[in-house]
């Protein structure tokens, strides 16, 4: 919905919404007429005729979404695909605002090791993330809260994560640790076929030669503390 609370009623901007096709993956847009959204990529929607507080309006995305809009409120943008943005019952010049899309991906493939990292605290901010859950594990072991993660400004590499043994199709590493008994024989990290990165995990330290990432969990007293992600 887009909505700013200033504007009177009969101007009729409660019924005002952007929309995308149904069938189609959510672009995960958020509104905001209180300043940017922290933490996502925000354009601001401004008619500066409209004296209805819109100096602060913003649609919002993800920061690794493909899209990249601009704004105008005094027509198309030559070069660019534009959707209008009209409401009639408004008089303050809404007939000639554009909502264009420039050409835009995200800042490349993510690289090994410098773009990921890991968690036991949640979602850093600045990245994406999947989540490493084993359900087995006892609560005061705290894995609801890790997660592999890499940066936002990069494509995503397609991380799957399964408690259930490896995922049809894609190509997995098997995330073991033998010193915990809670079920981890079957816990893999997948990702698409045609990944540039081919990974490997070790159980009791770094692989000498390959780059590596530490997963720790300081909660879980089954030598989780020298476990480590490497790429071949």
């Amino acid at each position: 919905q887009i909505k700013e609370p200033a504007e009177p009623s009969g101007h009729t901007w409660n019924d005002n919404f952007f929309c995308w096709r149904d069938i189609r993956e959510n672009p995960g847009f958020r509104w905001s007429y209180a300043g940017k959204v922290k933490g996502m990529r925000c354009t601001q929607i401004l008619e500066k005729a409209d004296p209805h507080t819109w100096a602060d309006n913003y649609l919002c995305v993800p920061k690794k979404s493909s899209l990249k809009l601009t704004w105008n409120s005094a027509g198309k943008i030559n070069g660019k695909a534009c959707i209008q943005w009209r409401e009639p019952a408004d008089p303050h010049t809404w007939h000639d605002n554009w909502l264009c899309k420039d050409n835009f991906k995200p800042d490349g493939c993510a690289e090994w090791p410098q773009d990921f990292r890991w968690s036991n605290a949640g979602i850093p901010s600045g990245y994406d993330c999947v989540q490493i859950k084993e359900p087995a594990e006892p609560s005061a072991h705290t894995w609801n809260d890790n997660f592999f993660c890499w940066r936002d400004i990069r494509e995503t590499p397609g991380f799957r994560w399964s408690h259930a043994g490896p995922i049809t199709g894609m190509k997995c590493t098997r995330i073991l640790e033998t010193a915990d008994p809670h079920t981890w024989t079957d816990n893999y990290l997948c990702l698409p076929q045609n990944s540039p990165h081919n990974l490997r995990w070790n159980s009791a330290g770094k692989i000498n030669g390959k780059a590596c990432i530490q997963w720790r969990e300081p909660a879980d007293p089954h030598t989780w503390n020298d476990n480590w992600l490497c790429k071949d």
